[in-house]
């Protein structure tokens, strides 16, 4: 698990995302007017300065802003950016004079600048915007109709600027809050999990110390291994704070702990909890049965179809009637049937040796790498 992400840089990056949209709406409404405006001034070099703006804009819009406001230059990232929006209309109402009216897209910066800065910058910011304005309002004498329209758009967008912003913070907390949450709740479900591993162990332990000897404590040897088998589900469970665990590494681990020469191939699946449960035991009495009852090689191999899984055990012995009716495959039947909402087999191959297959359905909504 990741550190969760701090309300500051939440923040800032919802005001990125805000203001990259902000600057090609602004970049396409300098482009109507210098195609609608007749009386604009020094057109070629106003067009110059909204195609540098578009290349800027661009150049922010692709940078990896998720890395770099995480770091301490991300703040200076952000001035440019400020200065940049800033000196943009500016230049926009020098040079083309009164009658392009390019000061109204100031109104459009403040709220990315209410909202990317915080403190002594913002205010630092909402000053130099307001120069800026007054700069560009003295490029010609505006008409009483005109102070009262912007008088009223600089009172509109110093609300909408305080909302906005005041809104991201919310935001930003919330998902603050809920990245803490989930955090927390990962770290119970594993704690969980690695609680109930050790408690099936114990209990493993405490069956075999009270196990009879000769044939009477098969029984317990058996029992014993069905609960080391549910543990290792619980020990993955609990290493993956409760989630997607790889079914590959799961049956690895089983016929490990029943024995080191079993080989086992089996495709990069991700199972969740309950059918990785499921799985575990029932390729702990599979690989168990090849062991006890069959003979070497025993492999195990688990495969992955357009539809579903294969779970397939096969060993050197014969098939006989004992085995078909033994309690570990009555279990195996019902752990697949009721379970894993799927079909068991179990037969003689061709060549020699005994082959159990397992097949069920695959969860193709819910299988994170897929």
């Amino acid at each position: 698990m990741g550190n969760p992400e701090s309300v500051e840089l939440i923040a800032r990056r919802n005001a990125i995302r805000a203001g990259v949209w902000v600057g090609w709406l602004s970049i396409v409404a300098v482009g109507a007017e210098i195609s609608a405006n007749p009386a604009l001034h020094h057109r070629a070099l106003v067009l110059g300065l909204d195609l540098a703006a578009a290349l800027g804009n661009l150049i922010f819009a692709v940078v990896p802003w998720q890395a770099w406001l995480a770091v301490p230059h991300g703040r200076f990232l952000l001035d440019l950016w400020s200065a940049g929006l800033i000196g943009f209309v500016t230049l926009l109402c020098l040079t083309a004079g009164s009658g392009a009216e390019f000061d109204l897209l100031l109104f459009l910066v403040l709220p990315f600048l209410a909202t990317a800065h915080a403190g002594r910058r913002r205010f630092v910011w909402l000053a130099t915007s307001a120069a800026a304005f007054a700069a560009a309002a003295a490029t010609g004498p505006l008409t009483p109709a005109a102070a009262a329209l912007r008088a009223s758009l600089l009172a509109a967008t110093v609300v909408l600027a305080r909302t906005f912003a005041h809104s991201t913070q919310v935001e930003a907390e919330r998902r603050v809050a809920a990245s803490a949450r989930a955090e927390l709740e990962h770290l119970l479900i594993a704690e969980a999990h690695h609680r109930i591993k050790n408690s099936l162990q114990t209990v493993s332990d405490l069956l075999l110390l009270a196990r009879p000897s000769g044939e009477a404590g098969s029984a317990f040897d058996e029992t014993a291994a069905r609960i080391r088998g549910i543990s290792i589900v619980h020990e993955l469970l609990g290493e993956h704070s409760g989630g997607w665990i790889g079914a590959d590494e799961l049956l690895r681990r089983v016929a490990a702990s029943i024995d080191s020469s079993v080989r086992v191939e089996a495709d990069p699946i991700m199972l969740g909890a309950p059918e990785a449960q499921h799985l575990g035991i029932v390729g702990n009495e599979l690989i168990a049965n090849a062991i006890r009852h069959g003979g070497g090689p025993v492999n195990v191999r688990l495969l992955a179809g357009r539809s579903d899984y294969a779970l397939i055990v096969e060993d050197g012995g014969t098939l006989c009637a004992a085995t078909e009716t033994g309690l570990g495959l009555q279990l195996v039947e019902s752990v697949v049937r009721y379970g894993l909402k799927g079909n068991f087999s179990l037969g003689s191959r061709p060549e020699g040796g005994t082959r159990a297959e397992v097949s069920f359905a695959r969860k193709m909504d819910a299988d994170p790498r897929r």
